[in-house]
């Protein structure tokens, strides 16, 4: 028990520091180059909320993991073992990012689908200063589900070899770019690497921007399912929840799923 706390603490503060050094370098690139300068800054309130909401996690996180690990033995699952040697290595990483990138894009379309998980991802898509800190805003129950969805799904499919994990999260850290308030878009070649530009559409206040754009890492998802909608050149809308406010305090963000909420419109 007293290990499994201190590798809570741990990765707590592991995360935190990751965290702070990805969104200080951020900040610092959007000083310089801002696609919009946001009347209400939200950097300082998305650190102080991700403090609490990762620690949350971290303590979780021993008894989710044991749990995901038994599942995925007790089923047998591994049923395809990625190779990792040489060139191998190469291609069992990018078979395991594209399951995990398709789970993550399925799981980004049930959020905006189900209204008890919408209630929960609100909370992400209710910074109005959409920017690189905006990639940690997230109701820090997700990852727990998580866990027991894409995470095990793809631990039945695939028996990865350590250095493909470690290296599929390296790629992940993507993720603080993609949400970053600079002026930086693929044009054309939009579909094949999500981008700022690309991902702020999703994030738009704008009703002709719903349901839209819901990629991670690989907008060829959305081109397959007809969810792809490339922006115009020097379009940066808006961001945020429109009529309904993000939350006041980190009190407020810690239970936002039990706020009353306006009515709920699935996007599919």
């Amino acid at each position: 028990m007293a290990s499994a706390m201190a590798t809570s603490v741990e990765t707590f503060l592991a995360g935190l520091l990751a965290a702070g050094a990805f969104i200080a370098v951020g900040g610092l690139i959007e000083r310089r180059f801002a696609a919009t300068r946001p009347t209400t800054p939200t950097l300082g309130f998305n650190l102080l909320y991700f403090a609490p909401a990762s620690l949350i996690q971290a303590l979780l996180r021993p008894a989710t993991g044991a749990l995901t690990v038994l599942a995925v033995n007790g089923l047998g699952g591994g049923f395809v073992a990625l190779p990792a040697q040489g060139w191998g290595l190469l291609m069992g990483l990018a078979a395991y990012l594209v399951a995990m990138d398709l789970g993550e894009y399925l799981f980004h379309r049930a959020q905006h689908s189900f209204p008890w998980l919408w209630a929960m991802h609100s909370l992400h898509h209710s910074d109005e200063a959409f920017n690189v800190s905006t990639a940690i805003r997230h109701f820090w129950l997700e990852t727990f589900i998580k866990t027991f969805t894409i995470y095990l799904v793809v631990g039945l499919l695939f028996k990865a070899d350590a250095r493909i994990v470690g290296l599929y999260g390296v790629l992940t850290s993507y993720n603080y770019v993609t949400h970053m308030n600079v002026k930086v878009g693929f044009g054309r070649w939009a579909w094949v690497l999500n981008a700022p530009q690309y991902h702020r559409r999703h994030h738009s206040s704008r009703p002709e921007d719903r349901d839209c754009n819901f990629a991670a890492l690989l907008p060829l998802f959305d081109v397959l399912t007809g969810a792809y909608r490339p922006p115009a050149p020097g379009d940066y809308p808006e961001t945020g929840l429109g009529e309904e406010a993000g939350p006041s305090n980190v009190i407020a963000a810690l239970v936002w799923p039990l706020r009353p909420a306006p009515a709920f419109e699935p996007q599919v």
